[in-house]
């Protein structure tokens, strides 16, 4: 075999290699059809021997026809997977981040407690009170928190003092409301909430629990920097025959200090949005086989709250989180758009440099001057830069002004102003932990993750972290 043939030759495709979703679809299969006699060996298909059979009974077809329920199941199965698995891997969003720190453990804990009357370990002594908890971690220790709270009236998880029991909803906010003071002093200065609620009916009335909760949240003086609204097209059935089945829950975004809170939607429109703002409406599923816990939230939502507002990388000594470092781009354009995808093909068989290219971002369209560090006198560009950009316009043609507005690029990452600084990762925080999923997705895109709950027999620790190890 020659080296060229060598290097040619596709690295053989494994279990390993496949897709998520293509592996979850052979295991949602196999659940319903585990053997067929009928079919051929995988040899004969690697040979090219393989001749079609007649089969001497169909079992499957016979099977699936007499049980349409099974069927159906089978159906939606598969089609809840294609819907709902995405593009998006763990490796994709930790690629985001370069600077990210590496350590020897990640955190993964949930401590039994009631998330209403959390306190840090390191609070004052005034701060205890007959039901308040202190948390093995410390106050501004905490970059993001995601959780659900559970819905007013939905489940009773047959704990005392539980949320979500009360028999009036505005003693529900207010619980809920005042349990957010609690969760505040774990924050770090330019640390968010991402708060998961849905709403309830009462006397056949929605009750409007989202839009009463932004207005005390304000009111006690949180901003709301978004309503995103989670869409969903499975979800639990409902008997109601007068009403359609809601498939939305809203996932509330807020801030303390509305001008000083870490946020990456660069790094979040790379990721879920081809490199564009992707709106407010998140069209995700429920995870299948989420184990015996009766309101798990999907692994995608905190894989998203977490690239929107979770820093990778946070100096140990001060607090400060590492951001992006962004700058207009040169030759990166959206090569989603024919005009641009030409521009660049006409760039790549020419002799211009990269110089050429900024020469006419710096002249612009009309030669106003979009980048005033290229101009000198009165108003107008060097001439060697106006003559640079007359060179590429005079091969680019009228495709130059696609170079005049690149994407935006990564230029490293801020620096604390600490005089040895010490990077660790991020920490998440859910006071409704559950079975773990914040801390789960949390450790698998390696950061710190902490948790309570009233019941901690669904959290397994080993399982939180099996995808990061």
């Amino acid at each position: 075999m020659s080296q060229n043939e060598f290097e040619n030759q596709e690295e053989p495709l494994t279990m390993e290699r496949l897709d998520p979703g293509v592996r979850k679809l052979i295991s949602i299969i196999s659940e319903h059809i585990d053997d067929v006699d009928n079919v051929s060996s995988l040899d004969e298909f690697l040979d090219g021997t393989h001749q079609p059979k007649e089969p001497s009974t169909p079992d499957v077809y016979n099977f699936l026809s007499s049980n349409p329920d099974v069927a159906k199941k089978l159906h939606g199965a598969i089609k809840d997977e294609l819907e709902h698995h995405g593009s998006v891997t763990a490796e994709d969003i930790r690629a985001q981040h370069d600077e990210r720190p590496d350590v020897d453990e990640l955190k993964a804990k949930v401590e039994h407690a009631n998330a209403r009357y959390v306190i840090p370990s390191d609070a004052d002594k005034d701060a205890d009170t007959e039901n308040s908890k202190r948390l093995e971690i410390e106050s501004e220790s905490v970059d993001l928190i995601i959780t659900s709270p559970p819905y007013w009236r939905k489940r009773n998880y047959g704990v005392d003092d539980q949320l979500g029991q009360e028999s009036d909803p505005d003693q529900y906010i207010e619980n809920l409301v005042k349990a957010l003071e609690h969760w505040r002093a774990f924050l770090r200065p330019h640390g968010s909430i991402f708060l998961n609620i849905g709403d309830s009916y009462n006397n056949k009335s929605r009750v409007g629990i989202p839009g009463r909760f932004v207005r005390a949240a304000q009111e006690a003086g949180w901003t709301i920097r978004n309503d995103i609204i989670w869409a969903k097209d499975n979800g639990m059935p409902s008997p109601a025959k007068d009403r359609l089945v809601p498939r939305h829950e809203h996932i509330i975004h807020l801030v303390w200090d509305a001008d000083d809170y870490y946020y990456d939607l660069h790094g979040y429109a790379e990721v879920f949005g081809n490199g564009s703002n992707p709106g407010d409406v998140w069209r995700m599923n429920h995870d299948r086989n989420t184990g015996g816990h009766l309101a798990p939230y999907p692994e995608e939502l905190v894989r998203r709250a977490i690239t929107l507002a979770c820093p990778h990388s946070v100096c140990t000594k001060c607090g400060v989180a590492r951001e992006r470092n962004r700058v207009r781009g040169t030759t990166e354009l959206d090569t989603s758009r024919p005009q641009a995808e030409r521009a660049l093909e006409l760039y790549n068989q020419s002799d211009l440099e990269e110089r050429h290219i900024k020469a006419v971002q710096a002249v612009g369209i009309s030669d106003a001057g979009k980048a005033k560090e290229f101009q000198d006198g009165a108003g107008e560009n060097a001439k060697d830069v106006q003559e640079l950009a007359k060179e590429a316009k005079e091969v680019l043609g009228g495709y130059f002004r696609e170079f005049t507005f690149p994407q935006w690029i990564t230029e490293g990452w801020t620096e604390c102003d600490c005089e040895e600084p010490e990077y660790g990762p991020g920490m998440v925080f859910d006071p409704f932990s559950g079975s773990g999923t914040t801390i789960k997705v949390a450790n698998e895109l390696g950061l710190h993750a902490w948790g309570t709950d009233l019941d901690t027999s669904n959290f397994d620790k080993n399982q939180s972290l099996s995808q990061y190890q």
